[in-house]
């Protein structure tokens, strides 16, 4: 598998890492983790969890304050300006006609979620 980090990402987000007391992880996450991707809008019923969400893989590449990635192993907590990469590249353009700038959406971990983010720009998925 190619490295999707390393390509040009399709839009970009601020991302809110849920701390343990919203219902979030109990341990950090890192750089690079796998969340699944949840559109809040079919998740506006339940807050914490959702068992029935389409979940979409959609990955966080998180940045530090100079846009550059964090390195892996550096625990996260709090809000990022992330990258985000569809790894199916054949949902992009089923993604193209969902995502407009200022869309919610949901980190999931299973049915958990355990961040929250809102798109910020449109990348290369941009039409």
């Amino acid at each position: 598998m190619n490295d999707i980090y390393s390509y040009e990402p399709d839009f970009e987000a601020e991302i809110t890492i849920l701390t343990v007391d919203q219902g979030g992880r109990t341990s950090p996450p890192h750089n690079h983790i796998r969340w699944d991707f949840g559109y809040a809008e079919e998740n506006a019923l339940e807050p914490e969890r959702n068992l029935s969400a389409n979940l979409y893989m959609i990955y966080p590449n998180f940045l530090d304050e100079f846009g550059a990635p964090i390195p892996k192993g550096i625990p996260l907590s709090g809000s990022y300006r992330v990258h985000m990469h569809i790894l199916i590249r054949e949902m992009v353009d089923y993604h193209r006609g969902r995502l407009t700038e200022g869309i919610k959406f949901n980190c999931h971990e299973g049915s958990r979620i355990v961040a929250r983010g809102t798109v910020t720009k449109l990348r290369a998925i941009s039409p």
